[in-house]
């Protein structure tokens, strides 16, 4: 199997790809990064679009362009392939995205806006290669999923995700080690802090 990931950011991508392992088998070479292109320099992030140097108008594009997504299909050796497709929902509710948020106190809130997140990738997508298409829909964002490895807590009722873990960081890991943490690029942190996804009984477990 081989999978290709559209995804926000290159965190995301690290968190993907060690939830892949877990849950598949898969090693690196099993995954290709679709969008952000991993071996982009800052550079090229700079001459970059301000709208499309990351987040959910990146993801957006590309389900509606739909470019690279074709070449990794037409390009694939394997019979069987994957494309998984990752956006957070914390800016669901701007222009562009317009996805109507349910109320916080619904006790379904998660899985409604998943499934409303999934409508709208799927119209953007308008139907091509939907049957090889998978969701990875962060309620919030992807650090609600990494916070699960720090609290028994449903991680999905944190309005801010990333301040949490950033708070759960510091109070966890000794000062040697917290220092050489956030010294790390976005892939490498996401990545460090995610192994445990690694180990199905892990990951399930999480």
């Amino acid at each position: 199997m081989r999978v290709g990931i559209v995804a926000e950011g290159r965190g995301d991508l690290a968190v993907i790809a060690n939830i892949l392992k877990g849950k598949l088998g898969l090693d690196f070479e099993d995954v290709q990064f679709i969008r952000p292109e991993y071996d982009m320099d800052e550079t090229d992030v700079h001459d970059q679009a301000e709208a499309l140097r990351g987040g959910w108008g990146r993801v957006k594009r590309e389900c509606v362009e739909r470019g690279r997504i074709r070449e990794f299909v037409e390009n694939a050796i394997d019979d069987e392939i994957l494309v998984l497709i990752q956006i957070d929902t914390a800016e669901a509710h701007e222009k562009g995205y317009d996805i109507e948020r349910p109320g916080r106190d619904d006790p379904d809130y998660a899985a409604v806006l998943r499934r409303r997140v999934v409508e709208k990738i799927n119209a953007w997508l308008e139907g091509e290669g939907v049957e090889r298409v998978r969701h990875a829909v962060a309620v919030e964002e992807t650090e609600a999923w990494v916070l699960t490895i720090f609290s028994a807590k449903d991680t999905a009722t944190f309005g801010d995700p990333k301040k949490k873990l950033n708070e759960v960081i510091n109070k966890a890991m000794p000062d040697k080690e917290r220092k050489r943490h956030f010294q790390l690029k976005e892939y490498a942190q996401a990545h460090e802090l995610t192994r445990p996804f690694r180990k199905r009984r892990e990951l399930e477990k999480f």
